[in-house]
Order: structure tokens, then C-alpha cells, then sequence
């Protein structure tokens, strides 16, 4: 590892005034690029040695959006490659199948779909998976969150591409699933808590401005504008100063969805204070971090990149006309 590395962008721009040096887009490409696997797909973090199908799939929309398609591309067939008989995704470490994990694979070969159409047997798979994973009795997804401390109300984030795949495949029974599902998560007593991590309260609100419902995170957003600090930092949950990068990246790309860009553009601000040499973000940074201290994972430069691409698509768009263009 260089010394280097762990040097934010702006106190390098300091150093290296005279040099020239690349965008914070372009390092975060080249962080991407620099960390895909020889035998295919995105690591977890730069340190960990295996790749990460969730991140990695829900990555190619994002790499589409910046004309990486050549990486998109090898994204989508390793996950065609990996995926296992029954149509699930694992998690990198245990190789347990899992809903979240097997959505955001989804979301990844839905965006490459109407390029590589060999890639539908894959997503009728994935998707007839999720519905087995649906509970009858309870209508939501069996729970394979809450042993970790993850509520499971961030399965919302699995809905928009099971509603996609209807959209794709003309069966209905994907969507019926979705809606069901959501019904239940809606009504859930930990649904946008702030004693969430914002890395996964954000998957909340994102999920549902994408469902067509923004008009139930604007509470949360209006309190996590109040408690952003004039720099664009927000506590990682209520109660703590430190803050998630990854978490801070996803809440700017909720608040360019809404039209609150003074909020977003304070975010992506911040954040670019917190890009390191290598075009990495920590997971968590200030006293007491706890999210991945030490570590440069892979979502947090999905996220940078997604809310730089909102910040630019606002910007082209008419005033309180920026709405999202795909899930």
C-alpha cells in the first residue's frame, strides 16, 4: 500500500498544487477498476480478498450512468457466472444466499438487459427466487437482517427491481410480491428509524422515493437536514458524532431526488473532503467510528459516484423537475 492512500483529496491538492491531478470522479473509477478481481467482480473492501455480488450488481447502473460499460459488462457476466442453481446471490464471506444480496445482483443484470438479453433466464431466476423468500403469513421477505442488527425494512431496497422484472417479463406476479411486501415493511415499527446507521436508513428513503411514495421520507429528510452540519456532515445515527461516508453519499442522492439540493450539494461537498489518495472514502470516520473505520468499502464509491451523476442530471433538468430516470 502506497502512504499515499490514506491521504484526503484536498489536503493532496495542497501538496500538489502544481501537479495535475484527476477528478474525484476519475479517482473513483480508478478505485473501481483497481479493485475488480482478476477472475471477475468488485471486492468488498481494498483490503478483503473476495468479490461482493450485492455491491457488485447494484454498481453496473452506476457504471452505465459514467460510460463504463466494458466494466459494466464483466460486472454482469461474473454475476451470471456466480449465481447459484436455485437463483440466489451469497454473501462474500459465508456464502449464505440472502433477499438483499440476490435484489441488488437483480438491479445489476435489469440495467445491462436491454443490451444483453441472454442475461433474462438469469433475472426470471433471481426473481423467482425472492418469491420464494416472500412470507405468506406476514407478506415480507423471511428475515435474514435482524441477527445482524439490521432492521429488516431496508428489504425495501430489493422492491424496485422485482417491480422492473414485471415491467420486463410481462408477468405480474413479481410485482404482486412487491406490493405485498411493501405493504408490511410500511407499517413497520423500525421503517426510517434515526437510531439506523444513515448507510442503511438510506436505503429506506431511496427505495421509496424509487416506489413512487417520496411524500413519506420528506419527515426524515427535513430531520436529517436539521442535524447536517454546516460542512454537510450528518451523525451516522442519532446520538453519535461520527459520521458514514457511505451513508452521507446515499442521503445527497435522496435529497437530489427530492429537489433539496442545497442539502445534497453540502453533502457532496463534504465528501469530497473525505476522498482519500487511492479515490476511496472510509466507511466511517470521527471519534468513535465504528462502520468500517480502517476500511475503503466498495459501496462508498458506488454512492460518491451516484450522487455526483444526480448533482450533474439536476443541474441539466428544469427546476423541481429532477425525478429518477431508472431503478
Amino acid at each position: 500500500m502506497r502512504l499515499l492512500d490514506w491521504v484526503p483529496q484536498h489536503v493532496k491538492r495542497i501538496f500538489f498544487r502544481d501537479q495535475e491531478v484527476d477528478s474525484p470522479v476519475d479517482q473513483a473509477l480508478a478505485w473501481l477498476k483497481s479493485h475488480e478481481l482478476p477472475d471477475g467482480g468488485i471486492r468488498v473492501h481494498h483490503r478483503h480478498r473476495r468479490a461482493y455480488p450485492e455491491v457488485t450488481g447494484y454498481l453496473i447502473p452506476t457504471l452505465l450512468d459514467w460510460g463504463e460499460d466494458a466494466l459494466a459488462d464483466r460486472c454482469g457476466k461474473w454475476l451470471a457466472r456466480i449465481q447459484n442453481p436455485d437463483g440466489s446471490f451469497s454473501d462474500p464471506d459465508q456464502g449464505i444466499p440472502h433477499v438483499f444480496d440476490t435484489g441488488q445482483a437483480l438491479r445489476g443484470l435489469l440495467a445491462l438487459h436491454p443490451e444483453h438479453p441472454q442475461l433474462l433466464p438469469n433475472m426470471i431466476a433471481a426473481g423467482n427466487y425472492l418469491l420464494s423468500q416472500v412470507q405468506q403469513n406476514a407478506n415480507g421477505f423471511s428475515i435474514q437482517c435482524e441477527p445482524h442488527g439490521i432492521s429488516e425494512t431496508i428489504q425495501l431496497y430489493v422492491l424496485p427491481p422485482l417491480r422492473d422484472l414485471s415491467n420486463r417479463t410481462g408477468s405480474e406476479k413479481y410485482a404482486c410480491a412487491a406490493d405485498a411486501c411493501f405493504q408490511s415493511y410500511i407499517v413497520h415499527e423500525k421503517l426510517l428509524s434515526t437510531a439506523s446507521l444513515t448507510h442503511f436508513l438510506a436505503y429506506e428513503i431511496e427505495a421509496l422515493i424509487d416506489l413512487g411514495h417520496p411524500q413519506k421520507v420528506n419527515e426524515i429528510l427535513h430531520y436529517l437536514a436539521g442535524v447536517q452540519s454546516p460542512t454537510g456532515s450528518i451523525p451516522a445515527r442519532n446520538g453519535v458524532s461520527w459520521f458514514c461516508n457511505p451513508g452521507i453519499a446515499q442521503l445527497a442522492v435522496c435529497w437530489y431526488k427530492v429537489g433539496r439540493h442545497a442539502e445534497a450539494d453540502r453533502a457532496l461537498d463534504f465528501l469530497k473532503t473525505q476522498q482519500r489518495y487511492s479515490g476511496g472514502f472510509l466507511g466511517s470516520s470521527g471519534r468513535g467510528a465504528a462502520y468500517f473505520p480502517r476500511f475503503e468499502p466498495s459501496w462508498a464509491v458506488k454512492y460518491f459516484l451516484d450522487a455526483e451523476w444526480w448533482k450533474r442530471h439536476c443541474e441539466r433538468s428544469p427546476k423541481n423537475l429532477c425525478s429518477p430516470t431508472h431503478v
